[in-house]
């Protein structure tokens, strides 16, 4: 079979700048708030549709994120389960892998004690090591395993995910995320880690405006795009703004 051919890109630069305009819009500008993590250290944190739902995830955006997961999920046709977790961004985790018809699961923040069940320790900006734990139920041993996630921050919760699936037996294809708080350095920490490399969509960094820190995007990754769709999709964005691969690639195309 002829991968490239099935996998249904969007190849409409007018669909990925629409698609585009929606979720920078809910993750650019967004004023923040301050919580208390680990140790008593304060964060700031910004709410969006997309990770919290606040406000609601509307249609529309879940088919923006949809189409544009799609410039970067490659091995679906090779996966047997969708994973991701089921906090804040769940619902558009699950939306993500609908698309593929995989069967999917969600690791969970309190046990069910079926037989089979995976736990394993999470740690990030707000939970202290050791304090926590993620439970996982559905991978079989051979299965072969998408990871998509709202976020990637410090690399915490994917760091416990990836750690679940191999616990059970899976193997890991691919990692997905719709935004990426480049300022927690999150990249670097699950690469060392676990070996492995997280692709992303919105970049994003922290910008002081007088009293209030607000959230930034920086850049955006767009994946397998055609350098021809991606110089047409970049002329409706700041120059430099629009990049060809998933994040890691620092040599990648720009327009």
């Amino acid at each position: 079979m002829n991968h490239a051919a099935t996998c249904n890109l969007p190849d409409q630069a007018t669909d990925i700048v629409a698609a585009l305009k929606l979720v920078i819009a809910d993750f650019d500008m967004r004023p923040t708030m301050v919580v208390t993590g680990k140790g008593g250290q304060r964060f700031a944190f910004f709410p969006t549709a997309l990770t919290d739902n606040i406000p609601p995830l509307t249609h529309a955006l879940a088919q923006a994120v949809c189409l544009l997961a799609r410039l970067h999920i490659a091995h679906h046709q090779q996966a047997t389960l969708g994973v991701g977790e089921e906090d804040r961004g769940a619902m558009i985790v699950a939306d993500i892998l609908a698309q593929y018809r995989l069967p999917r699961t969600l690791a969970r923040w309190s046990p069910s004690g079926v037989p089979g069940e995976v736990a394993v320790g999470l740690a990030n900006e707000y939970i202290e090591e050791g304090s926590t734990q993620v439970y996982l139920n559905g991978v079989r041993p051979g299965d072969r395993v998408l990871i998509v996630d709202d976020l990637i921050s410090t690399g915490g919760t994917l760091c416990a995910l990836i750690e679940a699936v191999r616990l059970a037996g899976g193997e890991i294809l691919e990692i997905f995320t719709v935004g990426e708080k480049t300022e927690n350095d999150g990249r670097r920490y699950l690469r060392e880690q676990s070996g492995l490399s997280v692709k992303t969509l919105i970049a994003s960094t922290m910008e002081q405006i007088g009293e209030v820190l607000y959230s930034r995007v920086t850049h955006v990754n767009l994946g397998r795009i055609d350098a021809g769709v991606l110089a047409q999709v970049a002329q409706h964005f700041p120059p430099g703004f629009c990049r060809a691969g998933f994040g890691d690639d620092i040599s990648g195309a720009h327009a």
